[in-house]
């Protein structure tokens, strides 16, 4: 039996589909969903959602959310998404690079919280890039 999938932000639909598996990127780390999961809310951090459907795993970068998973429906509900674009290891690299100095270089609370962000952003395209090739 397969799930059934929605990715959402408060403008649009992202995706509606089916996948076998889906991984989300929780607050304190991966969360795996597999056919029959138990009913679960849980908050999303900035990071990249994995969905596996025919053997074929298909990424999306969120900015934060929720997801509920309840009888073999997981809706995945994002302040907003990142496109996948066309980008070159070569890039993605330097700019987790660059995201990691900000971080490292920020002298205010707000800084490091804002490059924070982009670090893990920075870190899901690097990532997307790997499931994409």
């Amino acid at each position: 039996m397969v799930m059934n999938i929605r990715v959402l932000t408060p403008d649009r639909v992202i995706c509606s589909t089916t996948a076998d598996e889906v991984v989300l990127p929780g607050l304190t780390g991966q969360v795996g969903v597999l056919d029959g999961h138990a009913a679960l809310i849980t908050a999303l951090d900035t990071g990249l959602l994995r969905i596996k459907s025919n053997e074929k795993w298909t990424p999306i970068i969120l900015c934060g959310g929720l997801a509920e998973i309840d009888q073999n429906q997981v809706t995945v509900l994002v302040n907003d998404v990142e496109e996948l674009t066309k980008i070159e290891l070569s890039e993605a690299t330097k700019e987790l690079e660059k995201a990691t100095l900000e971080v490292e270089n920020a002298e205010t609370s707000k800084a490091r919280l804002d490059a924070s962000v982009e670090l893990k952003k920075a870190s899901a395209r690097l990532e997307a890039i790997n499931y994409l090739s």
